[in-house]
């Protein structure tokens, strides 16, 4: 068996004690079996930026333990269960990092712990319009995000032909998948998707019965936990809120999708500069000429593009804006959603 070296133990606890014990035996395992470095580690395992974080919070989780450049990769040609064994021998700090490993080793424990689940805010989530290939199949994995949810760099990587499993949790429950990466011999495509199983694809039947609707694919704590998370249609945003950057989450009395509310002042002041005055754009109500003052420049805005339709990093333009009174904005709202032209030539045009 490979010669253990002594334990350097770190007084600092801070980085130590701010994360699950599933999180500190997933680091631990990384760098003693495949040698990670700490920079990777916060990245993969704990969800933060490389380049803000610089690996301190992996190190300190491992300092902590005692755990220093020597031991990187130590274990790389043995078992994980040959490692435990031998560092049970040996006194109760050795013991701990066997602990850590136990819980890596625990199946059971990884597979149904939700601290897993708990989503990696750093990463700007996926969004996806639901199709009937939720029902049938899977959903595709737009290719900005093929970098995000399986980095080259990771031990997690599925190349090409090739798929990995992967877990699901979707209406409060947890179901089995796979990131899956098509074979395609043009090797100029590249088509990567989670499949459903037969259960995953029955709870969006369930939840989505008339195949319409957005919802959010979020990574949780490692690139094997994904969350699935329904966007409520008929949430409208607020033209209050704070300033975000597209397609942050919101958590108020539901998750719903923000937008930059700067676009929709901006629209509002193009239209009065050009009208003099708010009016809905399909039905033509006039919240001054019905409530007077208070009423006075009131309307609101609708984003004409779904957040679905959007590319990575694509800015709404004022010209995506239609303002609409508050009636006609939740009619378009309501599931099945209409758009602003079906519903002014349906209900206005005749």
């Amino acid at each position: 068996m490979v010669q253990i070296p002594i334990l350097d133990r770190s007084d600092r606890s801070r980085e130590f004690d701010k994360y699950a014990d599933v999180e500190r035996a997933r680091v631990v395992y990384e760098y003693l079996f495949n040698g990670l470095s700490h920079r990777a580690l916060d990245k993969i395992i704990l969800g933060l930026s490389s380049k803000k974080s610089r690996g301190w919070q992996s190190m300190g989780i491992l300092h902590y333990l005692g755990i220093r450049d020597d031991f990187k990769s130590l274990f790389k040609n043995y078992e994980l269960y040959e490692a435990i064994a031998e560092l049970a021998k040996l006194d109760e700090h050795y013991k701990n990092i066997a602990y850590y490993l136990s819980i890596f080793n625990s199946k059971e424990f990884q597979s149904n712990d939700l601290l897993l689940f708990r989503q990696n805010n750093k990463i700007l989530p996926l969004i996806k319009a639901v199709g009937s290939s939720q029902f049938t199949d899977g959903v595709r994995i737009n290719k900005p995000y093929h970098q995000i949810f399986n980095p080259k760099e990771s031990t997690h990587y599925t190349s090409r032909g090739s798929a990995r499993a992967i877990r699901v949790l979707f209406n409060n429950k947890i179901f089995d998948a796979d990131y899956r990466y098509e074979g395609q011999t043009d090797e100029e495509i590249e088509l990567q998707s989670i499949r459903f199983k037969k259960d995953l694809k029955a709870e969006f039947k369930a939840v989505f019965p008339f195949d319409k609707g957005e919802f959010v694919i979020a990574l949780g704590r490692d690139l094997n936990h994904f969350l699935f998370i329904n966007i409520e249609n008929d949430a409208l945003e607020s033209e209050d809120a704070e300033s975000y950057p597209e397609g942050r989450i919101s958590y108020r009395k539901h998750k719903v999708l923000e937008r930059n509310p700067k676009v929709i002042k901006k629209a509002k002041k193009d239209f009065f500069k050009k009208h003099g005055f708010y009016a809905c754009q399909v039905c033509g109500f006039r919240f001054d000429k019905v409530y007077g003052e208070r009423g006075e420049k009131f309307i609101e805005g609708h984003h004409v593009k779904l957040v679905s339709e959007m590319e990575a990093g694509e800015n709404t333009q004022p010209k995506d804006i239609v303002l609409l009174c508050s009636n006609c904005h939740r009619m378009i709202h309501r599931k099945p959603r209409i758009s602003v032209e079906d519903l002014k030539n349906e209900h206005f045009n005749q």
